[in-house]
């Protein structure tokens, strides 16, 4: 092997420096933002070793630049340390979330527990801990999103099962009123779906089927309140222009009697005439039975005439007195359908009790009523306790069937003057009038015990329901509202601290 001339070797050495050089701009780039205090001397000593290379400065700047990064190791040492700390501190708070998966946080508490920097490997320690620690997140959320969805899918089922207990009250009359009419409509179906269970899909379509049934309802509600309007309309036109008729003709028949009587008067006036001018006796007769006759005459139209007009009269009479009649029927007909329809509206269709609109009627009326009389009025909120894992473990019918019960029961215990209503779903609230807080409290203690003595029986299981109570002196809030809201509170106390409570 030849010996390398002097030339060869300059070259050889310059194409090794430029490596170098490129060597050294690429860790100029790789440390740029590692320390703010070198990033200057890295992009000088790029730029001199780039194009046509300088190295005598190059060399001056990077004997400075080696002094500094001495110093800076520790600068990096304390950046690490202080990236690892975050890692630690996040992941330890991310631990602490209660929706988070239980071996999640295990493999969290262990990756903490072993969280130490590799000292041979001082940059990129903490990048691969780093990843670790983003995986452990990545897995955190995505059993929360998990969490959430379950927790989303719950408050979805219960906002169904409320919609389908709302829709339930709401078709209730209208399913009485197509049973009775033997009508074999959507309405039935309805409510069979409805007892049987339905999807989200399915309820939505019920809803809708609902809301134009109540728009067809009220268009034909419409339409039979402007035909009995309408029909009066005609009958009282009629009647009007019977009435004017009648008028008119006994204007004729006026001006016809007072022909009649001026013509009487001239024949009166002409025989006082005839018999002080004549002297023979059978003239007078005569000519005076003449007159008498022509008199005679006269009086016997007037008659006729008027009892002609008087059976016309009678008759006009008698046909308004029908008109009269039939719309008399028809209108309480309609009078007597509004009334059931208002009590069906103000009664909740499974209980049989006033419903939510009831009681609000009510409420305002007692509360005025005994804020102005200074008399005493009590509110109650009553719900049963755990009904929902009723409905879930032995149905919707078996809960129909304990809200009915507890309505009866409710009734039972309550004094004659009290009003009771279902508010909705559960829950029942209670209008009471007696002396004064104490009194009110201890009678819903009895009807909770006696509730709670209640013998349930689900599908061959003995069931113990209860009820928390919530109760307050309606007239010392300045509204109902404010009342309602205060016993609602004390109600939320009674669950809060074990159910099965009376709170006042």
């Amino acid at each position: 092997m030849s010996e390398k001339t002097p030339k060869q070797q300059l070259m050889i050495a310059r194409q090794q420096l430029d490596k170098l050089s490129l060597f050294i701009a690429g860790l100029a780039d790789f440390f740029y933002g590692a320390s703010p205090a070198i990033d200057d001397e890295f992009q000088q000593i790029k730029k001199l070793l780039s194009g046509k290379p300088d190295y005598a400065k190059a060399s001056e700047i990077s004997t400075g630049l080696n002094a500094q990064l001495k110093q800076e190791s520790k600068f990096i040492q304390r950046k690490n340390a202080d990236t690892l700390n975050q890692i630690q501190s996040s992941l330890r708070q991310i631990s602490e979330i209660d929706a988070v998966d239980s071996t999640v946080k295990s493999e969290i508490k262990s990756f903490i527990k072993n969280l130490v920097p590799n000292e041979s490997d001082k940059v990129s320690a903490p990048i691969k801990q780093f990843e670790l620690a983003l995986s452990l997140v990545k897995k955190a959320l995505s059993n929360n999103v998990v969490a959430n969805d379950q927790a989303e899918k719950l408050a979805q089922k219960d906002l169904h099962d409320k919609i389908t207990q709302e829709l339930k009250a709401l078709i209730a009359p209208f399913h009485k009123q197509d049973r009775a009419m033997g009508n074999d409509s959507a309405i039935i179906e309805i409510q069979q779906k409805l007892n049987e269970g339905l999807g989200h899909k399915e309820l939505l379509e019920c809803c809708l089927t609902m809301i134009r049934f109540i728009i067809k309802d009220l268009m034909t509600e419409t339409s039979a309140a402007s035909k009995l309007i309408n029909e009066i309309h005609q009958s009282l036109t009629k009647i009007n222009h019977g009435i004017k008729s009648t008028i008119n003709r006994s204007k004729s028949r006026l001006d016809q009697q007072v022909k009649r009587n001026q013509a009487m008067k001239k024949q009166i006036i002409a025989m006082e005439s005839t018999v002080s001018g004549t002297n023979e006796l059978a003239d007078l007769k005569r000519q005076t039975s003449e007159y008498l006759n022509k008199l005679q005459d006269s009086i016997q139209l007037g008659e006729q005439e008027e009892r002609s007009e008087q059976e016309k009269m009678i008759a006009l009479l008698q046909t308004m007195q029908k008109r009269l009649e039939a719309l008399e029927e028809k209108a309480e007909k309609y009078k007597q359908k509004l009334v059931q329809q208002r009590a069906n509206a103000m009664t909740d269709s499974l209980t049989k009790l006033p419903n939510r609109m009831a009681y609000e009627e009510r409420i305002k009326i007692e509360y005025e009523k005994q804020k102005k009389e200074k008399g005493k009025v009590f509110l109650a909120i009553l719900d049963i306790d755990h009904f929902k894992n009723i409905n879930d473990k032995y149905g919707h019918s078996v809960g129909d069937k304990t809200l009915q019960v507890m309505s009866n029961h409710i009734q039972k215990h309550l004094h004659g003057d009290d009003f009771v209503a279902r508010w909705g779903g559960e829950e029942f609230v209670a209008i009471l009038f007696d002396d004064d807080l104490t009194s009110s409290f201890d009678k819903l203690e009895k009807l909770r015990i006696a509730i709670g003595a209640l013998p349930f029986k689900f599908k061959g299981n003995r069931v113990t329901v209860t009820v928390s109570i919530g109760v307050v002196d309606m007239l010392a809030y300045n509204n109902t509202q404010q009342a309602f809201e205060a016993a609602d509170k004390l109600l939320y106390s009674a669950k809060q601290n074990g159910r099965n409570i009376t709170c006042r």
